[in-house]
């Protein structure tokens, strides 16, 4: 009995490990900013207006700049009209006639369907200041939403990370965490995330730190919000419903990027249609790095106090 339970041990693990070797990730798309180099803009867009969460800030193309090896998404206190204005609108993106703040928004044009996505950044500090590294599915049936990293001025050197899923993003549910890391603003970090259908795992420079099963957020009647193609973006927001108030003598903020890649994840020839054969794909080694004055870094530290957060 015991010889025949170690051979479906070991030919369930050779499965396994077939199934890894045939899947694979390759590197779609590479930006790094030395030498001033401006991002692909068949690869991206800057989102204009306002947008999400009744944030403060008008998204604009002229709050991303590329300095010192850098993309730059900056917020700042300015007054500017609303191009999407509409007289005796109730709507709030469209009822201002102007905004106090401005930002800026990159968004990949085309989805992703799952994948490997780094980002070498910088986090500013401050009250009202919302900066953010997410991926986003909206349908008619299903909300689906990675958040990479989040960070919030009002909770200094904290780092957040999660999921949300639903039919649409009220009745949405939530699967996340915190970190403090003291000196975590203002120094550079590598966030990573890992995606397929059978795992979403989040790393802090090299330490995986939140994992969750895309499976275990599958909805009454089959709906799958957590392996639908995803749009990446990378913002930075101003107060709204979970920035709160600002503190104006903290801006301009800015929100640093030193490099961004992301791989495709493919499975192999051996892995169902429906899904993978595969738990655990190997991911390629990195080595974005940071620029010269980069901190050292450092690993995920004690939790954070427990929080109602999300998008």
């Amino acid at each position: 009995m015991r010889a025949r339970c170690l051979h479906v041990l070991l030919a369930g693990l050779a499965l396994a490990c077939c199934a890894d070797a045939m899947a694979e990730w390759s590197l779609e798309h590479e930006e790094t900013f030395a030498g001033g180099r401006w991002f692909d803009p068949v690869y991206w867009r800057l989102e204009t207006g306002f947008l999400r969460n009744r944030e403060e800030q008008y998204y604009s193309d002229r709050n991303a700049t590329v300095e010192g090896g850098v993309l730059r998404l900056e917020a700042r206190r300015e007054q500017v009209p609303n191009a999407q204005w509409r007289a005796g609108s109730r709507d709030w993106r469209v009822a201002p006639r102007t905004s106090r703040y401005t930002s800026a928004s990159l968004v990949m044009r085309e989805p992703l369907h799952f994948g490997r996505v780094e980002v070498v950044a910088r986090t500013p500090s401050g009250a009202g200041v919302w900066p953010a590294i997410w991926l986003l599915h909206e349908s008619d049936t299903a909300y689906g939403e990675i958040d990479l990293f989040e960070a919030v001025g009002k909770h200094p050197d904290t780092l957040f990370a999660g999921v949300h899923y639903g039919r649409d993003p009220r009745t949405r549910k939530h699967r996340n965490d915190s970190r403090v890391l003291p000196g975590f603003d203002g120094h550079w970090h590598t966030h990573t995330l890992e995606w397929t259908a059978e795992r979403i795992s989040i790393a802090l420079d090299g330490e995986p730190w939140f994992r969750f099963a895309p499976q275990d957020a599958t909805l009454p009647g089959g709906a799958d919000p957590l392996r639908q193609p995803m749009r990446l973006r990378i913002n930075l927001a101003l107060g709204g419903s979970w920035g709160g108030r600002i503190d104006e003598a903290r801006l301009p903020a800015r929100f640093e990027i030193a490099s961004i890649r992301i791989w495709r994840w493919t499975p192999g020839r051996g892995a169902a249609a429906g899904g993978l054969a595969a738990t655990a794909v190997p991911a390629p080694a990195a080595t974005a790095a940071a620029p010269a004055d980069a901190a050292p870094a450092t690993g995920p530290a004690r939790p954070a106090t427990t929080m109602r957060w999300g998008r």
